[in-house]
């Protein structure tokens, strides 16, 4: 029975003449025999979905890394992974020595800087009256400029040791040194981990916590080669199940070599409290395009090399249309190309007519 449809095909192939490269010539009778499907060229309007993994991440910006600012011992935690906390709030305290030198130089350096201040205003009043010289007055003034930016240098060092600028105030009067630190949150967000546990021994700039603001997130997607040329910025999208909405900013330029996708990146700023870092999801992309867009079955589609090509039927048989595939999706290619629309394409059938227009078959 195989050996009887292989020399069948080959009669039917064999009187099959190639005159020009556009041209595949067909008899309805052999279009019969061989069960080739033809069917209406499909619109599919102005607006297309696809279906596409995509994993939800964080935004850099809106990350921040709490570390260690000084060394000393975890005394106390005060938030857990999960938690939400405001900008500013305290997150754990820490024993710290450390601080008691910052502050104590700190101090020593506000107190030269007033004696440094009384006597630059005092030479100053008697550079006006005449009794000092200007150069006495000028080596006054130097001192106490050099004074004010090590007191600024040292006020910045407690503040990058984690002390905030009413705490320095506090120091500034009571002169009470504290050996407690207290570790704040950078930003308003959720504590999305947690690397040191109380009575922890923490070297310097030790990870503490990570923490997130989670409005809005992005939504990095992997898109097959051939699905991203009908995408744009802009592109609205939905996650599959759930009331989230979003839309399209980013468009990779690099392709992975091993599964041929490119990244796309979404914000979801609307129902983005229903994801959490790291979920994979499922989402629908939209996009609209002045261009007329095809629908016809995905196995109507053959490859020719790097180029995409569908059949047309014609008077003499069928004709090779080269066509650009925006998607595929439910057994459905959605394609443009040079179509008015009214063509008739074949459906089924598909390898025979390629067979024929490559020249298979020919002088047998």
């Amino acid at each position: 029975m195989m050996l009887q449809r292989m020399i069948l095909l080959g009669a039917l192939l064999a009187p099959l003449s190639l005159p020009a490269a556009d041209q595949i010539i067909f008899t309805p009778e052999q279009i019969s025999t061989m069960k080739i499907q033809i069917e209406p060229l499909a619109p599919a309007g102005a607006v297309f979905g696809l279906t596409l993994p995509a994993q939800v991440v964080v935004p850099p910006a809106q990350l921040r890394m709490v570390s260690t600012p000084q060394a000393g011992m975890l005394e106390q935690l005060t938030v857990a992974i999960g938690d939400r906390v405001a900008a500013g709030q305290v997150l754990a305290r820490i024993q710290s020595p450390d601080l008691i030198s910052l502050q104590r130089d700190f101090l020593q350096a506000s107190s030269q800087l007033r004696l440094a201040e009384t006597a630059q205003k005092r030479d100053e009043a008697l550079l006006n009256e005449g009794v000092i010289a200007p150069r006495r007055q000028q080596e006054t003034l130097s001192r106490y400029q050099e004074l004010n930016a090590a007191v600024e240098e040292r006020r910045q060092t407690l503040r990058l040791a984690g002390m905030s600028q009413e705490e320095i105030r506090q120091l500034t009067q009571d002169h009470q040194l504290s050996a407690t630190l207290k570790v704040r949150a950078p930003i308003a967000g959720v504590v999305l981990e947690s690397f040191a546990e109380p009575g922890q021994r923490l070297e310097i700039s030790a990870p503490l916590f990570r923490v997130a603001s989670l409005t809005p997130l992005w939504l990095e997607i992997s898109a097959p080669l051939e699905q991203v040329a009908g995408l744009k910025p802009g592109a609205h999208l939905h996650v599959e199940g759930m009331n989230v909405e979003g839309e399209l900013i980013a468009i990779g330029r690099n392709v992975d070599p091993a599964s041929q996708t490119v990244k796309l990146r979404a914000e979801v700023a609307q129902g983005a409290e229903k994801l959490r870092p790291g979920q994979y999801v499922q989402v629908g992309l939209t996009t609209t395009s002045q261009t007329q867009r095809y629908a016809v079955p995905a196995n109507a589609v053959v490859r020719s090399g790097q180029q995409a090509v569908i059949f047309v039927r014609t008077p003499q048989g069928f004709e090779p249309r080269v066509v650009n595939v925006l998607a595929t999706h439910n057994r459905t290619a959605y394609v443009t190309g040079e179509l008015k629309g009214d063509e008739s394409v074949a459906i089924s059938g598909v390898s025979l007519i390629k067979g024929a227009w490559l020249g298979l078959g020919r002088g047998e």
